[in-house]
């Protein structure tokens, strides 16, 4: 696991899963725990990226303790606790299907980018959060009023799903401008257009 960061974005830390298949719960569990004390280390607000690349398989009960598990359990941290954010890194078509039915089972939602470089949205989220979150994918950072012209929405409305889209660690929020979590990755710049999953 390394880690970097630069002045006015999150502390980013990139998560390796080091395994080819992820195939427990107790393996799950393993990996979420040495995720855990890497986001432990960090006061936040911090961005934490976990690998895919070198994972061949990874079954539902280990993407629920992997994935699942650690939103689940971040989002419930208290409120004056700092934020962190996460994103999957490197997934194949085959990871996910585990990994989304884990998050809807559990209402919660991730940011990933695929190996073959799409950005999607894995989880439960509802149609209006897609393209809010699609569209911010795009600019990398913008305001809800700028953002809501991009996509000829309403600028009070496109504020509420981004501060909702915040709420689930989805994007990030400073004041009036919101972010793609990728526009805090070193790659951000390489040209991936989102897609859907």
């Amino acid at each position: 696991m390394t880690a970097s960061s630069t002045p006015l974005s999150p502390h980013v830390a990139v998560a390796s899963l080091y395994q080819e298949y992820l195939v427990t719960r107790h393996t799950g569990r393993a990996v979420r725990l040495s995720i855990e004390r890497l986001v432990d280390e960090r006061s936040g607000p911090s961005l934490t990226v976990i690998d895919f690349r070198e994972v061949v398989v990874i079954d539902f009960s280990c993407a629920d303790e992997v994935v699942a598990r650690l939103l689940h359990d971040t989002l419930a941290r208290p409120k004056n606790a700092g934020r962190h954010y996460f994103v999957l890194d490197g997934l194949e078509e085959e990871h996910m299907d585990p990994v989304s039915s884990a998050l809807e089972r559990r209402g919660l939602a991730v940011a990933a980018r695929t190996a073959a470089r799409r950005l999607v949205l894995l989880g439960r989220v509802e149609a209006e959060a897609h393209g809010v979150w699609h569209a911010l994918s795009r600019a990398g950072q913008a305001d809800a009023a700028d953002l809501a012209a991009q996509i000829d929405g309403d600028p009070a409305a496109c504020a509420r799903c981004l501060d909702r889209l915040d709420d689930r660690r989805l994007v990030r929020a400073a004041g009036d401008i919101y972010a793609s979590l990728f526009s805090f990755l070193p790659q951000a710049d390489d040209g991936s257009e989102p897609g859907s999953a």
